[in-house]
């Protein structure tokens, strides 16, 4: 069952079935308080267990079926979208010529959600913040049977990530998991140039790794990656930069960032490299911001007024 259709599931028991369990057990107590009108035959009570009865019957049958369709029906549309998605993205695996479509896609995405996000770019500068949704996963690449890190010592960034944006811009910022992957590297080790070099190089081999290993291994956000709203940030876990970066992101040109293994003292490059996919620039304030180009010097970095708005308003960030 897709992403989109376990939210949907989880939508119905807490908005509906949840509040009727609920109602249930109060109604519940108050039968087992209520005295026994004996002038009535104690049919008071009667009455009040039947009505328990009979909403526990009716909630069990049209929730459980409500339930079923929709998880039917939904699963069915996911896996046809994410199917057409997978297709698409076999297209943009092609080097050169796919890699030219995949950036120009990414960028017309991009401005398409941006124009459509400017009230919530208003809002979230005004202070208005509800609660949004984001995700990102974890692709690490197995060779010889070892994968290049470990789920363990990458968990803590997974952490710090949700923390931060959690606290700073009100997001739900949900983690869909790690994915291994046996699909041989371009080279070993594995590095990328963080800079020009590594734009174009996106666009030959390296980009159709990063593309068709992205495209199988979080299968069920192909669609949302193809009509960009919603869009997954893939995190690869690479040997490293031909710099001194331990993380990039080549902004809204692609919908993944790559963190070399093991980056040393900064926990929160995840989060970061998060933050350039929603169009963050480099800040310079001493450490304190996550932006900061020579790293984080606090626990809690945080984020400026417009840093959150640029966030929120991103098209990787959601309200469903």
């Amino acid at each position: 069952m897709g992403r989109s259709c376990r939210e949907v599931q989880e939508r119905i028991e807490e908005d509906i079935e949840k509040p009727i369990e609920e109602w249930e057990e109060r109604q519940e107590e108050r039968c087992r308080e209520e005295e026994c009108n004996w002038w009535l035959l104690c049919l008071n009570k009667l009455f009040c267990w039947l009505v328990v009865v009979l909403v526990k019957v009716v909630r069990i049958v049209i929730v459980t079926v409500v339930k079923w369709v929709t998880r039917v029906v939904c699963t069915i549309v996911n896996v046809i979208l994410d199917v057409i998605g997978f297709l698409i993205g076999l297209i943009l695996s092609i080097p050169i010529i796919g890699g030219i479509i995949r950036a120009v896609l990414n960028w017309v995405l991009e401005i398409f959600w941006r124009i459509v996000g400017v009230f919530e770019f208003l809002g979230s500068l005004a202070g208005l913040r509800l609660r949004k949704k984001m995700y990102f996963g974890v692709i690490i690449p197995v060779r010889n049977g070892t994968p290049l890190m470990t789920e363990a010592d990458i968990q803590p960034w997974v952490d710090t990530a949700i923390e931060i944006y959690d606290r700073t811009c009100n997001i739900d910022l949900r983690f869909t998991g790690f994915c291994r992957t046996r699909i041989a590297t371009p080279s070993v080790p594995f590095t990328v140039d963080c800079g020009a070099g590594g734009f174009f190089a996106d666009f030959w081999v390296d980009g159709s790794w990063f593309e068709f290993t992205s495209r199988l291994c979080k299968f069920e956000s192909n669609w949302r990656r193809f009509f960009g709203k919603g869009s997954e940030i893939i995190v690869f876990i690479i040997d490293g930069f031909t710099g001194n970066s331990v993380g990039c992101s080549m902004s809204a040109t692609h919908d993944y960032v790559t963190v070399q293994a093991a980056p040393g003292p900064f926990p929160d490059t995840v989060a970061h490299e998060i933050g350039h996919a929603c169009l963050l620039w480099h800040m310079s304030t001493g450490g304190t911001n996550l932006m900061d180009t020579g790293g984080r010097t606090t626990p809690q970095p945080v984020l400026d007024r417009l840093q959150i708005a640029m966030v929120r308003s991103s098209r990787h960030c959601t309200y469903i």
